[in-house]
């Protein structure tokens, strides 16, 4: 027999799917994925955005980020400029294409994003970033300790400490 309540994580994992799916099935039309979605979604709302940042932004690392971005440039939605600061950095604009693609999928954000929150108080809402900000970082330092406990034996066996 189940327990009468689901474990919080099983229901973050639920919740993750059907938000997946909810811009999924509303970005393939376009031919988009669901990274290449939130993408569009966020250089048009922080043009400028250097690779990093969006893939930062994105939970994406550094090679996964820059394929985002070739695949972006490559569709003429967005272009990489040299920052006019450090010419070895790039800034991420929406093309004219990605534009009128971007302003087309921001309906759908906002459908989205009332559909999320659909009879949720401002309150429970605040709780919610704030309950789920904790549990992203609480997942984030485990990891990061993880990692530490793995690589610890690694770096004392290469400098014989």
């Amino acid at each position: 027999m189940l327990p009468p309540e689901k474990p919080l994580g099983l229901l973050i994992y639920t919740a993750q799917h059907w938000i997946r799916q909810a811009i999924v099935s509303r970005a393939r039309p376009h031919r988009l994925s669901n990274h290449q979605f939130w993408a569009l979604s966020c250089v048009r709302r922080a043009p400028g955005l250097a690779p990093g940042e969006l893939g930062h932004w994105m939970l994406l690392d550094p090679p996964a980020a820059s394929r985002l971005v070739a695949e972006l440039v490559e569709r003429k939605l967005v272009e990489a400029r040299p920052d006019r600061e450090d010419r070895r950095r790039t800034r991420l604009f929406l093309t004219e294409k990605g534009e009128l693609l971007a302003a087309e999928l921001q309906a759908i954000v906002d459908d989205y994003q009332r559909t999320l929150v659909r009879g949720l108080t401002d309150e429970e809402q605040r709780a919610m970033r704030t309950g789920l900000s904790k549990v992203a970082e609480n997942l984030s330092s485990a990891l990061d300790a993880g990692a530490d406990r793995v690589a610890a034996p690694h770096r004392a066996a290469r400098t014989g400490s």
